[in-house]
């Protein structure tokens, strides 16, 4: 009788506690294929600051550019989140780490 009593009252305790669970600073990530990214298309680091912009996608790597300095990115090292509504696409590598194209 006791366990008939108590799993509705954790079932609704549960389900109160959920959305206070999930926050509103919770961000999904997921990785990205080439094919998502084209000449012009911003990136930024971990913190949300730019890194520069897409200069040309070639296979799994693309070239970026700070508008001074061009840098090999492989795509595995790219991923994307959604902010206010619209993709946006960030370095796992700051950009200290990225590897100057050449």
């Amino acid at each position: 009788m006791t366990a008939k009593i108590l799993l509705p009252v954790f079932a609704a305790a549960l389900s109160a506690a959920a959305p206070a669970m999930a926050g509103p600073d919770v961000v999904t990530v997921r990785n990205i294929s080439h094919v998502e990214l084209s000449a012009g298309v911003p990136i930024v680091d971990e913190r949300g600051m730019p890194i520069g912009t897409v200069k040309k996608v070639a296979g799994n790597t693309i070239v970026l550019t700070d508008g001074t300095t061009d840098y090999d990115v492989p795509v595995t090292e790219l991923y994307a989140y959604t902010q206010d509504g619209a993709d946006r696409f960030a370095s796992r590598l700051p950009k200290s780490a990225l590897r100057q194209a050449g």
